[in-house]
């Protein structure tokens, strides 16, 4: 662990923090795994949705408690901490969500920053969660750079690589993509959500909330760009409202964009990860 202006007991406390998520998870009180975090807490899921601080994500967990997560167990484990100042630091943890029978479901990155606050007690300020890429995806740079064709490098072109689907039943759809049209199922939510790819461009097949206002179809679509500063000062200069920043990693975009008419999308230098495209006349491989 790499610790930098931090006592030794202010560290004991931040990883205390993932300690009480666990604890609250498995006795399935919602109060308690939200009792970690600010009240105003900037808190972002594994699928892009943002609950409104510690009461949307205390009611976002109850939800899970109450139904998909139901009995499940959390395993967190702090990976990294650094102090960035007084009372300000940033970490890096692990989970893994089991069945009640000790199967693993998924396995999750986290990114956050957590304050102290002036009544000495630290808590999550920010939090973002990201499904990391199998690692039988994971491949060198150069590798990578071959599986995730880049812009046109002679017009800075940006490409469109990623569709992301609300779909009541992921499964049937993935499916159909998979048997026809020979896209390969890299990822799967314990919700049911699938994510898919071809090689050159990656599919989330999102599961719909009975009780959520998402509605059914396209969701958003995204764009492999090689300069965001630049794709962002442009999108304003035409009236857009500025990109905001998602603070995630692959194979999840930076940045998320919204168009005149209300159509949001994604934006990523990094590209949206999946396999490599399939061998032969149809792939590029």
């Amino acid at each position: 662990m790499h610790e930098t202006d931090g006592t030794r007991e202010d560290t004991g406390q931040i990883r205390a923090l993932w300690a009480e998520m666990a604890r609250g998870w498995a006795a399935g009180d919602a109060a308690l795994f939200a009792a970690n975090f600010t009240p105003d807490c900037d808190f972002t899921t594994v699928s892009g949705d943002k609950p409104a601080g510690r009461d949307g994500i205390e009611a976002g967990h109850a939800a899970l408690f109450d139904g998909p997560y139901a009995g499940t167990v959390l395993g967190a484990r702090v990976v990294a901490v650094r102090f960035l100042g007084p009372g300000l630091a940033t970490v890096e943890a692990e989970s893994t969500v089991s069945a009640p029978d000790g199967k693993p479901l998924t396995t999750t990155h986290a990114l956050a920053v957590v304050e102290r606050t002036p009544e000495r007690r630290w808590l999550i300020r920010a939090f973002h969660n990201m499904i990391p890429a199998p690692r039988t995806a994971r491949r060198t740079r150069e590798e990578e750079s071959d599986a995730q064709p880049a812009p046109d490098d002679a017009t800075a072109r940006p490409t469109l690589r990623h569709l992301a689907i609300v779909a009541r039943d992921p499964e049937q759809l993935a499916r159909l993509y998979s048997s026809v049209f020979a896209m390969e199922l890299f990822h799967r939510d314990p919700d049911g959500s699938c994510f898919l790819s071809d090689g050159h461009l990656s599919l989330a097949l999102i599961k719909h909330r009975l009780d959520g206002d998402t509605p059914v179809g396209m969701n958003h679509f995204g764009f492999h760009i090689t300069d965001t500063a630049a794709v962002s000062e442009a999108l304003t200069a035409a009236g857009t409202p500025k990109p905001a920043e998602r603070f995630t990693d692959r194979p999840f975009a930076e940045y998320r964009a919204m168009d005149p008419e209300g159509n949001w999308f994604d934006l990523s230098e990094h590209g949206f990860g999946g396999p490599r495209p399939p061998a032969g006349p149809a792939g590029r491989g």
